[in-house]
Formats: C-alpha cells, structure tokens, sequence
C-alpha cells in the first residue's frame, strides 16, 4: 500500500512542494528553495496518496451500499 500511496499522492505532493518552494524563494529572494520544497512536497506524497485512497475506499462502499438497497 505505501508504494500505491504514494505515486496516488506524487502529482499533489509536487504541486504543494513548487508552491512551497515558490513561497520561501520569494519571501527570501533565493530560487534555490524551490528545491526544498519540492523535497518537501515529494516527502508529504504518501500522506496525500493515503488520504486520497481511503476517499476512494468510503466512495466505493457508498457506492455498493446504495447499489445493493435498490
């Protein structure tokens, strides 16, 4: 499940890491800290990837339940 977690979570762990990275190489005026926080986005990957599996685990027995009472 961890490898699944996270290439689910890779496309928005890198979108909040550039944006992060974004935010601290303006506010510090040094562009290399768009790779910090890429790394960090790349670090919190899993976490969104879990997230959005368990989502996708509840919508399924939503689904099955309300299919099942018709």
């Amino acid at each position: 499940m961890s490898n699944e977690a996270f290439e689910k979570g890779l496309p928005a762990g890198i979108g909040v890491g550039v944006a992060i990275g974004t935010a601290l190489g303006v506010a510090l005026g040094n562009m290399a800290f768009l790779g910090a926080g890429l790394a960090i986005g790349i670090g919190l990957a899993p976490a969104f990837g879990k997230t959005m599996l368990k989502q996708n685990t509840n919508q399924d027995r939503k689904d099955e339940n309300s299919s099942s009472e018709s």
